[in-house]
């Protein structure tokens, strides 16, 4: 394979899984926000502790 094959190979991997990528996600809305709070929840809790042990 050359790599115009390579490319267009790529290209129809890409359109699939996004177009999966998509799907899922509108399926699975709800969950996704709801990790994505607990997310920036714990990141904030790991921030203000680290800043609290450096003072």
């Amino acid at each position: 394979m050359n790599s115009r094959s390579y490319t267009i190979l790529g290209w129809i991997v890409w359109q699939v899984g996004s177009r999966v990528a998509k799907r899922k996600m509108s399926r699975n809305r709800t969950k996704i926000g709801a990790a994505g709070v607990i997310a920036l929840v714990l990141v904030g809790g790991v921030l203000a502790a680290r800043a609290d042990s450096e003072e």
